[in-house]
């Protein structure tokens, strides 16, 4: 049941219908339908885990009462200690224990010892690379006495299984969200409006910028050796395009259909492309795993290592991107792009610029050329390590890579006077135009201050785009992590 789908809308329509018509006098019903839905909804795309997804929520409630009720630190350590090595377990072994087997296998072979490797057939539970860092930070934070533990397992259940994020995030934290769920929402035309927008902008990025790109991408990645090293590398710019709009479009839904329900999750994206560093980047690419990285992983890191300044920091940083890349799959390709996006801050780190942020062009309809060509630079520099992403292990990445930059990168690819590519570069262009527009605002489609014709015209050319042009798919890039 994917947001781009009929069965989704036939799944919502009557929830959002029930929850503002019967069960809005308080939050404890608005909790109760919520609750209900996000199990059946979690049941309708893999019921064999609705059972672990009960576990988890049942086992983190208890854990996180008993730190914060126990009196000694040491028996408070214990249950995070206990809580830690449940939700990293729970990971290792539906997402990782293949991978480990295989190389635990490959060095007794190194070492002339047989042992014959054959994969288990464990079955990845879907969501769960996101609802376990959810319950994690919750357990670390109760633990920093940085929020008290949620006394009622209906609003924690709710916290940890609320429907619009389970699948693909964003990773929401505790002091965010479960505030909003012990509350009563009261109904808000502006907000539901305005999560219709981002619902909106979300499909059409999914169901025609995404889709577009990938009817592009898959022929030229499946058969890479046979292609030249100019259509190999408008391949791997269409791929970035897909992924951002893929996941990002997904985010937008997700954070759309919450404001249905009047609950606000965090900002997933924030027109990445428009930066002008790798640090910046990162800031506004899938924001809600970044932040959750930099406060769980990077600070105490950086902090154990202060005593080596710049070194300690390079480490401190090698190390969360090589973590963010293992969370993304258990496959070699993954941990090469966490190490490349954490050697990419090197330069940053010892020219003093790393915290240095700011909106390209703010205030401006057009950027300065030396603003455009660090932009450009940093995207075609993230549009090449994206190859590592899409590739199936690391030799295939750096063929591809090498293919690039062959003397075939010079000839012209006639691919490129197909209909296919003309609509898909035009389409593009539209979309790119339009989060240029809206990169100070709130969301890349946020067009409240419009007035009511300008507005109309823009739902109707968003809806005769996804019309003549969307393409229905079966999953997100992201539901497989």
């Amino acid at each position: 049941m994917i947001f781009n789908s009929l069965s989704f809308v036939v799944f919502l329509v009557p929830v959002l219908l029930i929850y503002w018509s019967f069960f809005r006098k308080n939050s404890s019903y608005q909790n109760i339908i919520l609750l209900i839905s996000s199990l059946i909804f979690y049941a309708y795309a893999d019921y064999r885990f609705l059972i672990l997804l009960i576990l988890s929520i049942g086992i983190n409630y208890f854990l996180g009462l008993k730190i914060r009720r126990s009196e000694k630190e040491l028996i408070q350590r214990r249950f995070l200690y206990l809580g830690l090595i449940f939700n990293i377990g729970l990971l290792i072994y539906f997402k990782y224990f293949n991978f480990f087997y295989e190389g635990f296998v490959k060095i007794l072979n190194i070492f002339s010892i047989d042992a014959n490797y054959n994969t288990l057939n464990i079955l990845l539970p879907i969501g769960i690379s996101f609802f376990t860092f959810q319950t994690l930070g919750y357990l670390i934070d109760v633990y920093n006495e940085e929020i008290n533990p949620s006394n009622n397992l209906l609003e924690f259940s709710l916290f940890i299984s609320y429907f619009p994020k389970i699948l693909s995030g964003p990773i929401e934290r505790a002091k965010s969200l479960i505030p909003q769920i012990e509350k009563k929402r009261i109904f808000s035309y502006e907000v539901f409006t305005d999560g219709l927008r981002q619902i909106l902008w979300g499909l059409f990025a999914k169901m025609v910028i995404a889709e577009k790109c990938a009817e592009i991408v898959n022929p030229i990645f499946d058969n890479y050796e046979n292609h030249s090293g100019s259509l190999l590398l408008i391949g791997s710019f269409f791929y970035a395009i897909q992924l951002y709009a893929d996941f990002s479009g997904y985010s937008n839904m997700a954070i759309g259909i919450s404001k249905l329900f009047g609950i606000q999750l965090m900002r997933n994206f924030a027109t990445p492309f428009f930066s002008t560093n790798i640090s910046d980047y990162w800031r506004k690419w899938h924001i809600s795993l970044t932040t959750w990285m930099m406060d769980y992983v990077f600070t105490p890191l950086s902090f154990t290592l202060r005593s080596y300044q710049k070194r300690g920091l390079v480490i401190s940083i090698i190390a969360t991107f090589i973590l963010v890349g293992f969370w993304h799959g258990a496959n070699w390709t993954f941990i090469f792009y966490g190490l490349l996006h954490g050697l990419y801050f090197i330069p940053l780190v010892y020219s003093g610029k790393m915290n240095k942020s700011q909106i390209v062009a703010k205030g401006k309809l057009i950027p300065s050329f030396k603003e455009l060509f660090k932009m450009l630079a940093l995207f075609v520099l993230i549009m090449l390590t994206d190859i590592f992403f899409r590739a199936n292990t690391v030799t295939e990445a750096f063929n591809y890579i090498a293919s690039i930059f062959s003397y075939s990168l010079f000839k012209f690819p006639n691919e490129l006077l197909s209909s296919s590519y003309l609509i898909g570069f035009v389409l593009l262009a539209f979309f790119i135009l339009v989060e240029w527009k809206h990169r100070e605002r709130h969301h890349d489609f946020e067009i409240s201050n419009y007035n009511i014709i300008i507005r109309w015209s823009w739902y109707i050319i968003i809806f005769l785009l996804i019309l003549f042009f969307g393409k229905s798919s079966e999953t997100f890039i992201y539901f497989q992590f």
